[in-house]
């Protein structure tokens, strides 16, 4: 029996994309774990980043982890103005999506396409659940942040700062963790009101 998401019309990049075992399309941005995969944070170091998390997880391989971000696919969208979904480049002049909270000041989530933000918002269940809490924050360009891990407390607790990107005293006080987008005069959005009205007229017929 088919099931309620899989009468989305799927976006051919989204097509291309590794599935999970339920074949749902995994985003870019998911981080994949191993059986071997301990759990442990590892850590590198360069001149530009300074100490840096980085991840050795490969699309497609092993298991998604629906939620968590790899920080290094994450850190290079960002930057590149990639989707977070299918990985394609936001055109310059686009108006782009980020999905999150209400009033969210940042997004750790990469951008995305309207398209794949439509998309994402009917085949998700976390984000399909969550209603009238998500928000859809519609901006032509943003300005990114560093989240740095400056301490670990007794507990374990990892503490963390923003500073601005490429700062020269971050590198100092913390570990790169993610890039931090903060929208530019964003247009905000409940989510299934945004959904509703321009769903239609961008997801494209269906893909096999």
């Amino acid at each position: 029996m088919t099931s309620p998401w899989q009468n989305v019309p799927m976006p051919a990049s989204v097509a291309r994309l590794p599935r999970n075992s339920a074949g749902r399309p995994v985003p870019a941005s998911v981080a994949w774990y191993e059986s071997d995969d301990d759990g442990s944070i590892l850590v590198d170091h360069d001149p530009q980043l300074g100490g840096h998390i980085t991840c050795v997880c490969a699309q497609g391989r092993g298991t998604p982890r629906f939620g968590e971000q790899c920080p290094v696919r994450q850190r290079q969208y960002m930057l590149q103005r990639q989707c977070g979904l299918c990985t394609e480049t936001i055109a310059p002049s686009a108006q782009m999506a980020f999905v999150g909270e209400t009033n969210a000041q940042y997004f750790i989530e990469p951008p995305l396409h309207q398209l794949c933000a439509a998309y994402a918002l009917q085949v998700c269940p976390v984000l399909h659940a969550t209603g009238d809490r998500i928000e859809v924050a519609l901006t032509p360009s943003y300005t990114l942040a560093e989240d740095r891990i400056t301490a670990v407390s007794t507990d374990g607790t990892l503490r963390h700062r923003a500073f601005p990107l490429g700062s020269p005293a971050a590198s100092l006080l913390g570990v790169l963790n993610f890039y931090l987008a903060i929208p530019d005069t964003p247009e905000r959005h409940v989510a299934p009101s945004w959904l509703a009205r321009h769903a239609p007229t961008l997801l494209p017929p269906t893909t096999p």
